[in-house]
């Protein structure tokens, strides 16, 4: 009942102690008003409010209101929730907060495009790339899926079926966008992926698919030929030290094959990516992005 989730909580302000998402804090205020007593709580995910509700207690009767909250629940902090513990794989918890700056850019640059993965493992990194998605944009899932006699270096074991059902569980409001291409991506090439995937141009990849030499430098040929100007590349396990060989294959690709993409941010196993004009302005505006939206994490000095 509602007076036991009252009962932990006495007068004054506080943080909850197993916060329900990444990022998630509540503080709540007890307020005494006669025989009323009433509450407010603030639920708040990395600095933002996302909900705040009132409840009032007169004698044994207990009455919930919510509020109007300050700002809508972000459909990627939904998406973060609903697949964090539901999804098995390996995503940092603060990816999201840097696909809020992606979609930001996006909006402001008017920058469009499909969004892609090579190796979407059982979709857990995929699901929050397609919450950065529009409603006219096509979300490609490239994988081998039960094809696992091709998984030459043994990096993760796609599932179509769990990929589906949780597709269908858990992101039904993005069952129309998404496609899946079961293959494998050294059977692609730049001249061919556009035809083969049905694509157009993307603005958003993830490249995590097989973690050969060979594989990054190919899956990293095709990233740049689909890219569109300022769009994002996110490259998997580099510098990672259980997959050396991505970061071999990434410093090779920058040598022999990289015509128009550099890097702007190292974060949570993962290099990302833009298109070489662009790349100034988007460090910039990702500084300023952090600064405005996490001032006190970044200026803690720690």
């Amino acid at each position: 009942m509602l007076l036991a989730r009252l009962n932990p909580y006495n007068a004054g302000s506080f943080r909850l102690a197993q916060p329900s998402g990444a990022g998630d804090s509540v503080r709540m205020d007890a307020m005494f008003h006669g025989s009323e007593t009433r509450w407010e709580r603030r639920r708040r995910r990395f600095d933002e409010v996302v909900c705040i509700e009132l409840w009032t207690m007169r004698g044994e009767g207990v009455r919930m209101q919510m509020v109007a909250s300050a700002n809508e629940v972000d459909v990627l902090d939904e998406a973060h929730n609903r697949s964090w513990s539901a999804i098995q794989g390996w995503v940092g918890d603060r990816i999201p907060h840097i696909l809020k700056f992606v979609r930001e850019l996006h909006e402001a640059d008017k920058v469009e495009g499909d969004i892609l993965e090579i190796g979407v493992h059982h979709g857990k990194l995929f699901f929050l790339l397609s919450a950065a998605s529009r409603a006219s944009e096509r979300c490609v899932a490239i994988d081998l899926f039960e094809d696992q006699q091709k998984n030459i270096d043994h990096s993760g074991k796609g599932s179509l079926a769990t990929f589906n059902r949780h597709l269908l569980e858990l992101f039904p409001d993005f069952a129309s966008r998404v496609t899946t291409i079961s293959t494998d991506s050294m059977s692609l090439t730049p001249a061919t992926a556009r035809e083969r995937l049905g694509v157009k141009n993307v603005r958003l990849m993830s490249v995590d698919g097989g973690h050969t030499v060979a594989h990054v430098i190919n899956d990293m040929e095709i990233a740049q030929e689909l890219l569109v100007s300022g769009g994002v590349v996110l490259l998997d396990d580099f510098l990672g030290v259980h997959w050396p060989t991505v970061t071999e294959g990434f410093y090779k690709y920058m040598q022999i094959a990289n015509r128009r993409l550099a890097p702007f941010l190292i974060f949570q196993n993962k290099l990302f990516l833009t298109t070489f004009s662009e790349q100034p302005a988007t460090l910039t505006r990702l500084r300023r992005f952090l600064d405005r939206t996490l001032p006190a994490e970044i200026h803690s000095g720690r």
